[in-house]
């Protein structure tokens, strides 16, 4: 009897931590799908982060991954994310700005006016009731083109909008262990994460080696002599070389990259919101024509004019938040930085990948680059000049000693394309310093480069 007795005891002790171990293991976050809206009412409050799984239902990724892979990317990170996070997690967008893959059977893709417009109206739906700040889980690349311009749209309501830059987020983590020569499609990274994530979803029997270097933004096709990246895979990369190892790692920085996104934002002030600017009221009478200023040069709509100052603000979030693919998509897709020595980084993505690579820098970690937009004048109804000045603060020496605060002026010419207003050009100069200012990068187009 007493063995009997002891041997409960020592069951009943096992099974208490157990228990208590299970319920710490409880998802910190909600689903908004697994509640009422009843409940709702109380998980949506001002101070609620809200995260919005982004990842396309059907795109394709090569021979070797399916159709949903980024699907199923998304709702892992997303349920990674409602385990360690206090968030709501919204119901996932299986559908976006997919351009790139749209040749290959089962691909989809919205225009890009109507990806931006669903992800504002996403968000606005939520919004009404409550949260001011929400996270797209971002899993594409093309997507930021919609999201960029969503995020400013919903600063005119006072709602914080950012996402995760997959691409920054991935080259970083990914330096180490990356061995092709390039890609970013279906790839050694991508497909090493699936084999992580969901094993029995990738076929490395149909795994092949494709890649050739894109001139511009990516653009597969399955069709040789035309414009765009061939490939008859569909890959862009080597997935040959993937492997669950690598895939762990990469996946475990990726999402403590995201979290660190989401605590970024959690801690932000969201915008403050900007009142609807309401025409005049004029007596009734026959159509006057406009007058122009004496000066007989257009003028900027107070529209404009508010969206091209946003640029000083988004500017600086996206420097101070490390974010260089956000950051460059201030540019348009052939725009450019000419530097007071007179070297270039002409392009938009030459941009990203030169701000990526001194984000990795310690000496730029925790540095802040604040514009301040001085005139702003519209040249014509679709171009815009602003003049102003910049200052780059917390850059260190190598030897981690802190450099004085570098500053100048600055000018953009501003263009206004199908998706709004975008850097075409920007000139700046730099004022005297007590130490120069480090260049350690060498690619082609910035200070220092070769």
């Amino acid at each position: 009897m007493r063995v009997l007795v002891l041997v409960s005891i020592l069951a009943v002790s096992v099974m208490i931590p157990r228990g208590l171990a299970q319920a710490q293991q409880r998802p910190r976050g909600i689903r908004l799908a697994d509640i009422t809206w009843q409940q709702a009412t109380d998980a949506l409050r001002p101070e609620t982060v809200v995260v919005i799984p982004l990842g396309a239902g059907s795109k394709e990724h090569g021979l070797h991954l399916k159709l949903g892979n980024d699907a199923i990317l998304s709702d892992y990170l997303a349920s990674r994310v409602l385990d360690a996070s206090d968030v709501v997690v919204a119901p996932s967008l299986p559908y976006h700005f997919y351009p790139a893959f749209v040749e290959y059977p089962g691909s989809t893709s919205l225009t890009l006016d109507t990806a931006r417009t669903l992800s504002v109206e996403a968000v606005s739906s939520l919004a009404q009731h409550g949260p001011r700040r929400f996270y797209v889980l971002n899993t594409g690349v093309s997507t930021i083109r919609a999201l960029e311009p969503a995020a400013r749209l919903l600063a005119s309501q006072g709602i914080l909008l950012t996402y995760t830059d997959l691409a920054g987020h991935l080259d970083r983590i990914s330096a180490p262990l990356r061995q092709e020569e390039g890609g970013t499609h279906a790839d050694e990274i991508e497909t090493s994460m699936m084999l992580f994530i969901d094993p029995a979803a990738v076929d490395m029997r149909r795994a092949v080696k494709e890649y050739m270097p894109s001139p511009g933004p990516l653009q597969l096709t399955r069709r040789r002599g035309v414009p765009g990246t061939y490939s008859e895979s569909g890959v862009w990369g080597d997935p040959t070389l993937a492997t669950r190892e690598k895939g762990r790692t990469i996946v475990d920085g990726l999402v403590a990259a995201i979290l660190q996104d989401i605590e970024i934002l959690r801690r932000a002030t969201p915008p403050a919101p900007r009142p609807a600017m309401m025409p005049p009221s004029a007596p009734a009478g026959p159509p006057r024509t406009p007058q122009r200023p004496s000066g007989g040069g257009p003028t900027c709509t107070p529209g404009d004019e508010r969206t091209i100052r946003g640029f000083a603000d988004a500017f600086t979030f996206h420097w101070n938040n490390g974010d260089a693919t956000n950051l460059s998509l201030l540019w348009s897709v052939d725009g450019d930085m000419v530097h007071p020595d007179g070297l270039t980084e002409r392009g938009r993505e030459t941009i990203r990948a030169n701000r990526a690579a001194l984000f990795m820098r310690q000496e730029y970690r925790g540095s802040k680059h604040p514009l301040t937009f001085g005139n702003v004048r519209c040249i014509t109804a679709d171009a815009a000049v602003v003049d102003g000045k910049w200052e780059l603060r917390g850059v260190t020496d190598a030897g981690g000693k802190l450099l004085p605060v570098f500053e100048g002026l600055l000018t953009l010419v501003m263009g206004r394309g199908p998706t709004g207003w975008a850097i075409e050009a920007y000139r700046y100069t730099q004022k005297p310093a007590a130490a120069p200012m480090p260049t350690w990068l060498k690619r082609p187009g910035y200070p220092g480069g070769s």
